[in-house]
């Protein structure tokens, strides 16, 4: 303002020396005053010099307004903008070769406060959105909710594949054996029956059946269960012994003694099986092959009183004295035996003592016998 007052004050100082100049003192030569072209020219540049720094003035005024209203709107804006926390894995999500971009916002004075924050947002969101990366991470066990459920058929590819005999016969023998710990046979039977519908080479469920039915006096059952078992599994020792001693009380010796020959376990898994096999071949006169198989078993188990009585009839039999003698005096002293069965003995060691000679060599040790 100081400067158009200055212009104002030199303006009135030339017009009133140009007046004061002049021979006619401001008058024409028609006796009115008349004004000099050059004031009035002079004027007009005034008019025009004062809007022109109205104008400028107005420009500074509003730029200044426009400033401090931008400064308001940053201040409100980043105490309204929550603030945005950047995540624990931001720093290995972005890639090396990742150029960072900066935020420029650009805003504009006619748009209202709500309006640029909702553009700044806008422009923050996006901006956030294309620099993060997403990244493949395990998921924990303790994290998964109920809110993202798992497909069945997209992660499940379940394939049932059906029982095999085999497999549903072992599940009807388990369900028989539950069944006798009931004390109730009558399913057992009925459920050993299944199985070995399901597999006819079920060891286990057809000799527990034949058992089953022994224990029940259906013997006729039974022979025909175990030999049909057999004639699929003609090295089953179990059915063998079995069957045998079905055939023993049927006074069928000969087909017993072939029953026991065809299977033959090993000694040491069946010792049982041998001396049966020992005593059937001394009923049938095969004295040589009933004391063959009594060595045999008695250089695994020499405390078995029993079976030194066997051998000792099988050698006193062949007229082998000294070692009847021998095996019965074995068997007096391993024990066990029952009155009659000693005072037999007895009675055999006097007999045998006044006719057998005397061994002082290495007779009195057992024969070994090789399988």
């Amino acid at each position: 303002m100081s400067l158009i007052n200055q212009m104002l004050r030199d303006l009135e100082q030339r017009r009133t020396s140009r007046v004061a100049s002049s021979p006619l003192n401001g008058l024409g030569t028609s006796g009115s005053i008349t004004q000099p072209v050059e004031f009035s020219i002079n004027y007009m540049a005034l008019i025009i010099t004062i809007v022109a720094v109205v104008f400028v003035s107005g420009v500074l005024v509003a730029y200044s307004l426009g400033s401090q209203q931008q400064t308001v709107l940053t201040e409100n804006m980043m105490a309204i903008a929550p603030k945005q926390e950047a995540p624990d894995f931001v720093m290995n999500i972005v890639p090396e070769n990742t150029k960072t971009t900066t935020l420029s916002t650009t805003v504009t004075p006619d748009l209202s406060l709500v309006d640029k924050i909702k553009t700044i947002e806008t422009i923050i969101k996006k901006s956030v959105t294309k620099k993060v990366t997403p990244v493949s991470i395990a998921p924990n066990i303790e994290n998964i909710t109920e809110a993202t459920p798992i497909s069945s058929e997209q992660n499940i590819n379940k394939t049932i594949h059906p029982l095999t005999g085999e497999q549903q016969s072992q599940l009807a023998f388990q369900r028989a054996i539950q069944m006798l710990s009931r004390n109730n046979p009558q399913d057992a039977q009925l459920a050993l029956k299944e199985a070995l519908s399901f597999s006819p080479a079920h060891l286990r469920a057809r000799e527990t059946l034949a058992a089953i039915l022994l224990n029940t006096g259906r013997i006729s059952e039974a022979a025909n269960s175990l030999n049909e078992g057999l004639h699929l599994m003609p090295d089953a020792a179990p059915l063998a012994k079995l069957y045998a001693r079905i055939l023993v009380d049927q006074g069928d010796i000969v087909n017993a003694v072939a029953v026991l020959e065809r299977a033959r376990p090993t000694v040491a898994a069946d010792p049982e099986y041998y001396a049966l096999l020992a005593a059937l071949y001394q009923q049938v006169a095969k004295h040589a092959q009933a004391a063959q198989v009594y060595q045999q078993i008695l250089l695994r188990h020499p405390e078995t009183a029993h079976w030194w009585m066997g051998l000792a009839l099988a050698q006193d039999a062949m007229g082998e004295t000294a070692r009847a003698l021998d095996a019965f005096q074995r068997a007096q002293r391993a024990g066990g035996l029952d009155s009659a069965v000693l005072k037999y003995i007895q009675t055999r060691i006097v007999a045998l003592t006044s006719v057998a000679p005397v061994r002082t060599d290495a007779n009195h040790v057992l024969d070994e016998f090789e399988e």
